[in-house]
């Protein structure tokens, strides 16, 4: 929440995900995030994003589809009330991955209506009178074409728009620029909750990135696959192609292309996953937006690495690379790095591709479930002091060095002295953090079993280093002083002897190396390109 954040929620916006798979291969990795127009630094270029939007008609077919009769549908977005096929946002989602050696992008607008002098439209189309366009007894929408009105459920054919289904049997529901907010206590959806992600199961929040579990890497759905008539998604439940069959495994099929127990295949001649390939033998090129979301061909690879403080070096997230240092006698340590497979907190394996978390980076939000039931530790996040270790804690276990015997890169003493204990003594620069405490969960008594969510607000991103001392240097012998949940406050122990100095104990990913191997068709070579983009406003 904005009362315990180390920094501003207004620099946190939106997210970033990244998917490395095989950390050995570059045909595997996924790199997704949020971009905004209105966040300029060195470039002052604030032009929005665009994408297709198409005339919507009044559902109750009782008033006119005119725009400026009825402006609240996206292709009034661009601010134009001539119908031009465009809609447009100043924030989208953006997601690059290769398949078959093509690079792709996928582009999902973040919904901005139109500004209206005396009321603010609704992020969810609606018509003037105040009706859902996308809600109908058939589980269609009817849109505008040259032909006249049609009724239909592609809503990816004819909206470049994140969106989820409403409920599992549909109805699109628009995720509007509202939800680059990533504060905590808010009735609205936040994108940088993978539940309301493109490419990702709302249902679990689970991203698909393969065919089947382990199987294919797909990366995300291609626009020849979302406009094949069959998708449906996020209108109504997929089919399969040609029948009314609901898409899905059992009895009782679910019809969402994003779960990944509903097994798909990859058709590798033709690049395109069969069962959206728009033809009843999977042989077909898609619907009829393939290769618009087409960036380069002859793609070997695309490695994505994130730089690593510790090893001061680019890697993959959940390596097992290490690195030595002495500390202030002269001992030397063998450590592992920030993105360590040790240093891993997530306290489920639920957040990345079908339910690894090791291989992914997330910027993450504190409600990660789509019920709001409990907060959830990211994938992985990089702590300038680790947590203490298990049955204390979720430091997993396989480190090389515990927490509080791994000297700091900066001091070079071992300053961790895990969590605040009642009658201890502590030295100047000593670190510790807020007390566990083992809650019941429901009707059960106190399990000793960390979960995250029983930790109070701050968590581990703020730690408390030693700054006074005075006497024996003993903190109070049963009562912990009011740790503050932000950083720069201090605060002293009841028995006087210790004062406590809350630190931001988080260490923020700096930048990411983006590196594009491909064939130059026209000097038939083989060419190398390298993106180091950094992600802080430090020069």
């Amino acid at each position: 929440s904005t009362a315990t954040s180390p920094t501003p929620f207004g620099n946190r916006a939106g997210y970033l995900y990244i998917s490395t798979n095989d950390p050995y291969s570059g045909q595997d990795d996924l790199v997704q995030f949020t971009v905004s127009a209105d966040m300029l630094q060195e470039d002052t270029d604030s032009s929005p994003y665009y994408g297709r939007a198409v005339l919507l008609n009044d559902p109750s077919g009782n008033t006119s589809t005119s725009l400026s009769v009825n402006p609240n549908q996206p292709e009034a977005d661009d601010s134009s009330l001539t119908v031009n096929n465009t809609g447009s946002s100043t924030a989208a989602e953006v997601c690059y991955f290769v398949r078959n050696g093509n690079l792709y992008r996928r582009v999902m607008l973040l919904r901005q209506p139109l500004p209206v002098a005396g009321r603010e439209l609704d992020e969810q189309p609606t018509t003037s009178r105040g009706q859902d366009y996308f809600t109908s007894g058939s589980g269609n929408f009817s849109v505008q074409t040259s032909s006249g009105a049609v009724a239909t459920d592609d809503f990816w054919t004819y909206f470049d728009y994140s969106a989820t289904a409403a409920a599992a049997t549909g109805k699109a529901q628009f995720v509007g620029l509202s939800a680059l907010n990533n504060e905590q206590a808010r009735t609205v959806p936040a994108v940088a909750n993978p539940a309301y992600r493109f490419g990702f199961n709302q249902f679990t929040g689970i991203s698909r990135e393969h065919a089947v579990l382990n199987g294919a890497f797909i990366g995300r759905f291609l626009q020849a696959e979302t406009s094949a008539v069959n998708f449906n998604w996020p209108q109504r439940r997929a089919v399969l192609f040609g029948t009314n069959q609901v898409f899905g495994v059992g009895n009782n099929p679910d019809g969402n292309p994003f779960n990944i127990a509903n097994d798909l295949t990859l058709n590798i001649a033709t690049g395109v996953v069969q069962e959206f390939s728009n033809t009843a033998a999977g042989t077909g090129r898609g619907g009829t937006r393939r290769m618009e979301d087409l960036v380069l061909s002859d793609v070997h690879e695309m490695k994505v690495e994130i730089w690593d403080e510790r090893l001061q070096k680019y890697t993959t997230p959940g390596h097992n690379e290490l690195f030595r240092m002495r500390d202030l006698s002269g001992n030397t340590f063998t450590l592992p790095g920030d993105y360590h497979q040790g240093r891993r907190f997530a306290d489920a394996d639920g957040q990345g591709p079908e339910g690894s978390s090791i291989g992914v980076f997330d910027t993450w939000h504190p409600d990660t479930d789509p019920a709001v039931v409990g907060a959830r530790h990211p994938p992985h996040i990089a702590y300038r002091y680790t947590p203490p270790v298990y049955p204390n804690g979720p430091t997993r276990p396989g480190l090389p060095v515990p927490p509080t015997a791994e000297p700091d890169r900066q001091t070079r003493r071992a300053d961790n002295k895990g969590y605040w204990q009642p009658g201890t003594v502590y030295e100047l620069g000593d670190v510790v953090f807020v007390p566990w405490v083992d809650a019941p969960r429901g009707a059960n008594p106190p399990d000793a079993i960390f979960q995250y969510d029983e930790m109070p607000a701050q968590k581990f991103q703020v730690a408390y280093r030693c700054v006074g001392r005075q006497g024996s240097g003993t903190s109070h012998a049963s009562i912990a002083p009011g740790f503050p949940t932000a950083p720069g406050r201090r605060v002293r122990e009841r028995n006087d002897e210790l004062e406590w100095e809350s630190i931001d104990n988080r260490r923020p990913l700096t930048s990411i190396r983006l590196t594009l191997r491909f064939h130059d068709q026209t000097s038939d070579t083989q060419r190398n390109l390298t993106l180091v983009l950094p992600l802080t406003d430090k020069k």
